[in-house]
């Protein structure tokens, strides 16, 4: 039907070329055309020849047909649009309670936005600098964009009244700074190669044997001084061998082993602390890279 109405128009705008009767006759087949489809409900077919006759010669009547149809076919804002035109063209008052009653059906809503943004309304773009707008009365989405900057609210515009929704856009990101070149990673030294284990050994063996000497020797110079001391006092029970006696040069030899084996002790506790000593100072400092694994496990 939309084709027919645009046949229509183009016929309609052609009959100036032609006789004015020829033009006129025109206009009447397509107003009793638009007639018959009211009386058959086919609303949208009037509708269309209605309109292919305001864009042939903007008639006060086609628009106002185009209004009333709008209407009846719950498009309220297409009605408002041609009966606010049909008002300005025919304005009489069956005319004015017709748009009053559509307008009191919409709901008028204002959008307040930074200029030169984009204004949509449920995905509508609005007119280049228009801020205000008829809707149907319900629930509605406003969005503005500028430069790829979105913001968008949603908004209830009832029947009959008026909604005010004020966005701003989002400001504008700052330029990232340039990345900087990844720093190689740091590797550790490698761990030192862990010492021998023998000197441990070595020097454990050593300070026990030292001590083992150390004692025997200590031992045998106690039972030296126990000899020497009952040997005198058997030769000399009065000076216990201070005065020379026969028999007393076996007491003196005795008692310099005595001396001698406790010397002998005493060098070797001294050597077995030594090794003992040593032993765990070379224990302690050996590099074993445990430290190493700990930092690893971290």
């Amino acid at each position: 039907m939309r084709r027919l109405g645009v046949c229509l128009a183009v016929l309609l705008a052609s009959a100036g070329a032609h006789a004015a009767p020829s033009r006129r006759g025109m206009r009447e087949q397509t107003i009793q055309a638009a007639n018959r489809a009211v009386g058959e409900r086919r609303l949208a077919d009037a509708r269309e020849l209605w309109r292919a006759l305001w864009e042939a010669e903007q008639a006060p009547e086609a628009a106002c047909n185009i209004g009333q149809l709008s209407s009846r076919m719950g498009e309220l804002v297409t009605a408002r649009e041609y009966l606010a035109i049909c008002v300005r063209l025919d304005p009489r008052e069956a005319h004015r309670i017709e748009l009053a009653r559509v307008e009191a059906r919409l709901g008028r809503l204002i959008v307040r936005a930074d200029p030169g943004v984009t204004v949509r309304v449920d995905g509508q773009e609005l007119e280049p600098g228009a801020r205000e707008t008829w809707v149907r009365a319900g629930d509605h989405l406003v969005e503005i964009e500028r430069a790829g900057r979105r913001a968008s609210a949603p908004v209830l515009v009832p029947a009959g009244e008026r909604r005010q929704v004020t966005l701003e856009l989002p400001p504008e990101r700052p330029a990232s700074p340039p990345e900087r070149p990844a720093r190689a990673a740091h590797r550790p030294p490698p761990p030192p190669a862990p010492g021998p284990t023998w000197p441990i050994y070595v020097g454990l063996v050593g300070a026990a044997a030292a001590a083992v000497a150390g004692g025997t020797a200590l031992a045998i110079a106690e039972d030296r001084r126990v000899t020497a001391f009952r040997r005198a006092r058997q030769l000399s029970p009065t000076n216990g061998c201070i005065a020379p006696r026969p028999g007393c040069d076996e007491v003196t030899e005795t008692a310099e082993e005595h001396f001698t084996l406790r010397t002998v002790a005493i060098g070797a506790f001294i050597g077995a602390a030594v090794l003992g000593a040593g032993t765990g100072v070379y224990w302690y400092v050996r590099p074993d890279g445990a430290s190493v694994a700990v930092a690893r496990r971290w």
